[in-house]
């Protein structure tokens, strides 16, 4: 079994704003597709989790934008898991140019819970390969949780629909990044250098949510609460200066 995963990529049009500048939702849907095909070649992919009443969830994901990557451009996409402790489970990402630059690097933190009961779970066995994990780190620091703040407007509506579901029946990470896009509008001279969401509780389908951004000096802090003023998210992107 691979302890490291990789795949070409061409990267499309959509994969951009209207600035030229490469969606964060494109970057996060790119790195899902890398994780969920090499969880499948090491026999923890979805259907193989859920054999054994196992889900993946993941709690958080950050990236950060070394070279900005273009339309039409093709690129290699790696990741690979890193050692988990007893219920985090840290998985690494690298975009990289065809000469091996790196474009993008990003990190994930999951954790396996009971597909029925939904109470987390501690499995030590979980990967085929107990050594001889693959030792870089996207970051020398794991990502930190990031800080819940007051929200002081009524914030961006928007509601949960059903083109926006993954297999587990709730909205899928990648699709989060263009609520916060949307309430934000970022300006030109805006551009995003470094990406991180945590994910508080799962939305589905029908959910109403309220995204409220608080400016900061370098870039943006975001959430997404739902009717009851439940937190669901968590976002902050930082601008490059």
């Amino acid at each position: 079994m691979n302890n490291v995963w990789k795949k070409t990529y061409t990267l499309r049009t959509g994969d951009f704003d209207k600035f030229g500048r490469i969606q964060p939702a494109a970057v996060l849907d790119l790195f899902q597709d890398a994780a969920g095909r090499h969880g499948e070649e090491l026999g923890v992919g979805f259907d193989a989790m859920l054999q054994r009443s196992y889900l993946w969830v993941l709690v958080r994901v950050k990236f950060q934008i070394l070279q900005a990557p273009h339309r039409y451009q093709t690129v290699t996409v790696k990741t690979w898991p890193l050692e988990p402790n007893r219920l985090s489970y840290r998985r690494d990402y690298c975009m990289e140019d065809e000469e091996g630059h790196k474009l993008i690097v990003g990190t994930s933190e999951w954790v396996v819970v009971h597909s029925k009961k939904r109470r987390f779970l501690s499995v030590p066995d979980l990967y085929p390969f107990s050594e001889g994990f693959y030792g870089e780190l996207a970051f020398e620091e794991k990502a930190g949780k990031l800080q819940d703040f007051p929200a002081s407007d009524e914030g961006y509506g928007v509601n949960a629909g059903f083109s926006e579901l993954d297999m587990n029946d709730h909205v899928n990470n990648t699709k989060y990044a263009n609520y916060v896009l949307d309430a934000l509008s970022p300006q030109k001279d805006e551009e995003l250098e470094v990406f991180q969401i945590d994910y508080r509780k799962e939305v589905v389908c029908g959910t109403h949510l309220s995204i409220h951004c608080q400016r900061q000096e370098n870039g943006v802090l975001a959430k997404g609460t739902n009717a009851d003023g439940d937190t669901m998210f968590l976002c902050r992107m930082t601008f490059r200066s």
